[in-house]
């Protein structure tokens, strides 16, 4: 049994450094896929001991993946990790877990700094190469998934990823999905494939500054999909968010309402409303919808921080107690 960490990497000489120290002791060995940098970033790879290939970039996430992979060898397991993730591990209790996996594909922490809101996501990141591959051009995914994977214990391995921290990096990366999924959504014909299009590019828009064509894409995705679809589901919810920080706030609670019909969890709904009930100027219905709130988490699965609760509740209470 043997662990690679596999990475694919553009003009990466800032962030990679620190990535491939954090994998000291953690891994075998590392394996960088170059998809065309014109920095250092090949010597640095290979001055941390890491194995390198190179590639065309072909606007294909997974495609790039699936290469560097192949690329790797034959190992047992992939830590599948980019090169603004830290890791962090217990080494021999991350070994005795892959040692009894009965899985293809384990789960694996990771905490995103981010400039608006960090938030915590359980994502498939170490898996067997020869059972599961990527799909899909922006936002890849493993397949195929048999059941549900299991998540690793977050004492064994969890990563911090700081690929959005600064504004600016993140609406980078948003143009540069934008041009891959625009692309896409040219020639794509089958359905399924369409609504992950959809969803993917609204959320690139968003993440670009382009609100309205975000609006325009997801109201697209929700009447291409049948409510309570999963892709249905989450572009309602990235769909609601949006328009809560744009201020239209009784869509907004139309919108929680809806999730909340459709089988979305209730909390999160709750704290969702409660938001723009707040904006509205409805203190106290408000305040009794967050008192059933104990945790937050959206239907992508992101565990938002307990602080930002707390935050909502002082405000609220202060609100009710003035009125």
């Amino acid at each position: 049994m043997n662990l690679v960490a596999v990475l694919i990497v553009r003009n990466e000489a800032a962030n990679l450094p620190g990535c491939l120290s954090s994998l000291g002791g953690i891994v075998d060995a590392v394996h960088v896929h170059d998809t065309g940098s014109i920095d250092a970033t090949a010597d640095i790879a290979r001055s941390h001991g890491a194995s390198v290939s190179s590639g065309p970039w072909t606007d294909d996430f997974a495609a790039a993946r699936n290469a560097a992979v192949a690329a790797a060898g034959r190992p047992g397991w992939v830590l599948s990790i980019d090169a603004d993730d830290r890791a962090e591990a217990d080494p021999a209790r991350l070994r005795a877990v892959l040692a009894g996996a009965r899985t293809d594909a384990f789960l694996v922490q990771i905490d995103n700094a981010h400039d608006e809101l960090p938030y915590t996501l359980h994502t498939p990141r170490v898996f067997r190469p020869d059972r599961v591959h990527w799909e899909g051009r922006v936002h890849e995914r493993l397949v195929p998934e048999h059941g549900v994977w299991t998540a690793l214990p977050r004492e064994a391995l969890r990563l911090t990823h700081i690929g959005y921290e600064e504004p600016e990096t993140r609406r980078r990366k948003a143009v540069r999905n934008i041009a891959i999924g625009e692309a896409e959504l040219a020639t794509v014909t089958d359905p399924g494939l369409l609504a992950t299009t959809l969803l993917d590019l609204g959320r690139s828009y968003v993440g670009a500054g382009r609100a309205q064509d975000a609006v325009d894409t997801f109201e697209r995705l929700r009447a291409h999909c049948a409510p309570g679809d999963r892709q249905w589901v989450l572009g309602t919810d990235a769909l609601a968010r949006l328009l809560l920080g744009a201020g239209h706030d009784d869509a907004v609670v139309f919108l929680a309402r809806e999730l909340r019909d459709q089988g979305a969890d209730r909390q999160y709904c709750d704290w969702l409303e409660a938001q723009a009930l707040a904006q509205l100027g409805q203190a106290a219905e408000a305040w009794r919808l967050l008192g059933g709130v104990r945790h937050v988490v959206d239907p992508a699965g992101r565990v938002y921080p307990p602080t930002h609760l707390a935050e909502l509740r002082r405000l609220l209470g202060e609100l009710v107690k003035v009125s």
